[in-house]
């Protein structure tokens, strides 16, 4: 009469331990960045920080960052880099009045995230600090995939039915172990 209890209880332990040690449902998110959003800046710099909250996944194609002048000119100089939580976009050239920023990067849970903000450099830009373009939902870059769906929902609903599923198995045992022995 132990073993199926044991056996039920083993069960629901390991149930236990795969719903808490799933993947986290809070995605990656930026946190800060040199150039800050909305700054004015005297020169352009020679590339811009973005720094997260967790590591970003290195995967070739999972990161982008486009960063244009006023006039939509590019000023990116080369392939971003990432370094642990900071991402570097080295940048090239001249850049008068607000610049844009674009970035798309994989966070560690492997969802995609993305954004945009912009800084204003030289002191004729428009009279004053920028006005960050900053959005509640992601935007994605141009020619970027869209996430089809948030993964939360799943697990939601994997973990439910698990729970029944491990309920009912205990349900079974209890069952077999009450009945009486024909011996």
């Amino acid at each position: 009469m132990r073993r199926p209890f044991a056996l039920a209880a083993g069960l629901l332990a390991a149930l236990a331990l795969v719903l808490v040690g799933g993947p986290a449902f809070a995605h990656d998110e930026l946190i800060g960045s040199s150039p800050a959003a909305g700054a004015q800046i005297d020169a352009l710099p020679s590339e811009i920080v973005l720094t997260f909250s967790g590591v970003l996944l290195d995967e070739p194609g999972a990161t982008e960052v486009v960063v244009t002048d006023a006039s939509g000119a590019s000023l990116v100089a080369s392939d971003p880099v990432i370094d642990g939580t900071k991402l570097t976009q080295p940048l090239a050239g001249t850049a008068s009045g607000e610049v844009t920023v674009i970035w798309r990067v994989v966070s560690s849970d492997g969802h995609p995230v993305s954004d945009t903000f912009a800084f204003s450099v030289g002191s004729g830009a428009g009279g004053g600090a920028a006005t960050p373009v900053a959005t509640a939902t992601p935007t994605p870059l141009p020619g970027a995939p869209m996430q089809a769906m948030d993964m939360t929902w799943i697990w939601i609903v994997l973990g439910v039915v698990l729970v029944g599923l491990g309920g009912a198995l205990v349900a079974v045992l209890v069952g077999r172990a009450r009945r009486p022995h024909q011996d």
